[in-house]
C-alpha cells in the first residue's frame, strides 16, 4: 500500500512538472489587495511585477502601494516553490486522491519557521489549487489558485490567501495578467537589493 502511494504521488509529480514544461521564465503584471485584521488594520492595493526564472527563482518588484505590506507580501510570494522543486526541498507524501483531487503533504527537508505544508492538485490539469504553509509558531499562510488558459497554457490568473501568525492576520486577492512568456531574465534581478 506504502508503495502504491508513493508511486501515485510521484507519477503525479511527474503530471505537474509537465504542465508548462515549456516555460523557462516568465512575467506578469500583479495587482494586490491586502488587508490586515489585526492592528494596525491598514488596508493597501499593491502593483507590481512577478518574476519566474527556473528552476527555483521568483521575485515581485512592486511599483505602488504601501512598502512595509509590499514587503512583507514580497517574503511570502518569494518562498512558493516550483513543483519541480517539491522532492528536493521536500518529504512529499500523497495523503489521498479520489480521482479529482489529491491532497499532499510536504515536509521539509531543512528545518525552519515551516513545519509543514498542506497541497491540494487537480487531478485533471495537475495544477496546484491550493496550498497552507503550516509554520512553527502555530501559525499559518494559506493560498487558493485561479487559472485561465493564456497563450494555450494553464496560468494562475487569481489568488485569494490568508495569513495567522502571532501578532498580526490579514486577507489577501490578487491577479495576475499581461504575462510575457520566456522573456529573457537575467540572474541579477533575482538578487536582494
Amino acid at each position: 500500500m506504502i508503495l502504491l502511494a508513493a508511486a501515485t504521488a510521484a507519477a503525479l509529480l511527474s503530471r505537474m512538472q509537465a504542465v508548462n514544461a515549456d516555460v523557462h521564465s516568465l512575467s506578469a503584471q500583479l495587482n494586490a489587495h491586502v488587508v490586515m485584521r489585526s492592528f494596525p488594520f491598514l488596508s493597501a492595493d499593491l502593483t507590481g511585477t512577478y518574476y519566474y526564472k527556473e528552476p527555483d527563482k521568483t521575485k515581485v518588484v512592486f511599483t505602488g502601494g504601501v512598502p512595509l505590506v509590499a514587503q512583507q507580501f514580497d517574503r511570502l510570494y518569494a518562498h512558493i516553490e516550483s513543483p519541480s522543486q517539491w522532492q528536493q526541498l521536500n518529504t512529499v507524501t500523497l495523503l489521498s486522491d479520489d480521482g479529482k483531487i489529491a491532497h499532499l503533504k510536504l515536509v521539509p527537508r531543512k528545518h525552519g519557521n515551516v513545519d509543514s505544508i498542506d497541497a491540494t492538485v487537480d487531478d485533471k490539469s495537475a495544477t496546484v489549487s491550493s496550498m497552507r504553509w503550516n509554520y512553527a509558531n502555530g501559525g499559518y499562510a494559506e493560498m487558493t489558485n485561479h487559472y485561465a488558459t493564456v497563450d494555450g497554457r494553464p496560468l494562475v490568473v487569481s489568488q485569494t490567501g490568508h495569513v495567522q501568525e502571532p501578532g498580526y492576520t490579514g486577507d489577501i486577492t490578487s491577479s495576475l495578467e499581461h504575462y510575457k512568456i520566456n522573456p529573457a531574465l537575467s540572474d541579477s534581478l533575482f538578487e536582494d537589493q
